[in-house]
């Protein structure tokens, strides 16, 4: 995998910085680019499923990245960082090269004309070098400790471990079971980019700044409207509202026409029906992405499969699509709620503690009944059994030799009889 996903990165780099004018010669340049991370799905093998996942993922969204850099817009003309100093297509190609490089790799766009908006800046008093990395060393071990809980979790629960549902032990476990699964990857990606930034602010090569938290308050996420536009991650957020039907091009060394006045100012005056086109592209191309994840499970299942089953056909389980449900659903319950809302208005309700705690069990019920489809898929192509969901967790370690507590075996008995 390594070889093919670095090639299509540092090609997509130089065809950038070759600021190729012909369309024809952008389209052959992305589609060589997008022939490279095919090529790479059957190659991307860790041992580990839900690491495979994501790294298909990941080739889903570079893909996108080839088609937003190559065909939607030029980059160098569009972008500019705030410590430019004159427009990159002016650089020397090596300096060129470097600008985009770093561009290509700030995918929430700090410090860039492009950067997302309701990110969680870094406090105040963490900005300094000796702070910030105190702060995402505390971040780092609690994080770590909530994803081996969801790890713990999984291991010891039977529905993980078979091909159950994870709505066969009833409501109340439904909403850990459909969690714990997006609950373990969401600690884990902290995890990354905490060491990420521990070591980036530690060797001098980035500000404090440069690294806000890659998550939202959870405060904000009492509707899904929220949840999406504040709470969760924002890395692919550019990527996927770069398809919409409305994108002007932009001169970033004009004030009056940076992204964040023009662009949001057009927005606010679109009809809604143009909005919530806008919004159910976002979740198409969002749920496309997540599928190439999908068919690198789907690559697994193909490897691991023996060459016929007892009737002697092929029997080989199609994971191809798992994915896609949530993702597609979630336009829907953004359409539920838009027209809860405009009928309390209506009725002249406030917004208050109240009708946020009632936003809070929306989204959580919503997301519940809506990951079932997606997780139940995706926990049998995956495996929790396998890599991570095999080893021994910290929190057992300490339980016994701290408390002498064996913990997986109790949890694994009261939830076996759930």
């Amino acid at each position: 995998m390594v070889v093919l996903f670095l090639a299509a990165r540092t090609l997509l780099v130089i065809f950038i910085a070759l600021n190729l004018k012909s369309v024809s010669w952008r389209l052959i340049a992305c589609s060589f680019i997008v022939s490279l991370l095919a090529a790479d799905f059957p190659l991307t093998c860790t041992g580990n499923r839900k690491v495979d996942y994501l790294l298909g993922a990941t080739l889903g969204s570079n893909a996108l990245q080839a088609v937003r850099f190559l065909l939607l817009l030029r980059p160098l003309e569009e972008y500019r960082h705030e410590a430019d100093k004159v427009p990159a297509y002016q650089l020397p190609f090596i300096q060129r090269c470097f600008w985009l490089f770093k561009m290509i790799n700030s995918q929430r766009g700090i410090g860039w004309s492009f950067q997302a908006r309701s990110l969680v800046l870094v406090d105040p008093h963490h900005r300094t070098r000796t702070s910030f990395i105190a702060s995402r060393l505390r971040w780092l071990f609690s994080h770590y400790l909530l994803m081996e809980v969801a790890t713990l979790y999984m291991r010891c629960n039977p529905v993980f471990l078979s091909t159950a549902s994870v709505t066969s032990q009833g409501n109340i476990l439904q909403c850990l079971n459909v969690a714990a699964i997006p609950f373990q990857l969401s600690e884990a990606l902290i995890c990354i980019h905490s060491a990420l930034a521990i070591l980036a602010v530690g060797a001098g090569f980035d500000e404090p700044q440069a690294w806000p938290q890659p998550f939202g308050h959870w405060k904000n996420a009492y509707t899904i409207r929220k949840f999406w536009g504040k709470t969760w991650h924002q890395f692919a957020r550019h990527d996927l509202t770069l398809f919409a039907p409305y994108r002007p091009k932009r001169n970033p060394w004009n004030p009056a026409g940076t992204e964040n006045s023009s662009v949001t100012k057009q927005v606010e005056h679109e009809p809604w029906a143009t909005k919530y086109r806008r919004l159910c592209q976002v979740f198409i191309y969002s749920a496309l992405m997540h599928c190439c994840g999908d068919i690198v499970l789907q690559f697994r299942e193909w490897a691991d499969f023996s060459p016929t089953s007892a009737s002697g056909t092929m029997d080989v389980p199609n994971v191809i699509g798992y994915s896609a449900p949530f993702f597609l659903l979630q336009p829907v319950g953004v359409l539920l709620e838009d027209a809860a809302t405009e009928v309390g208005k209506r009725m002249g309700l406030k917004e208050g503690t109240w009708i946020r705690r009632v936003g809070y069990a929306w989204v959580w019920v919503f997301t519940s009944f809506s990951l079932v489809i997606s997780v139940d898929g995706l926990k049998n192509a995956a495996r929790a059994g396998e890599g991570m969901g095999v080893r021994v967790t910290l929190i057992e370690i300490i339980a016994d030799c701290v408390f002498g507590v064996q913990l997986a075996p109790m949890l694994s008995s009261w939830l076996s009889r759930m």
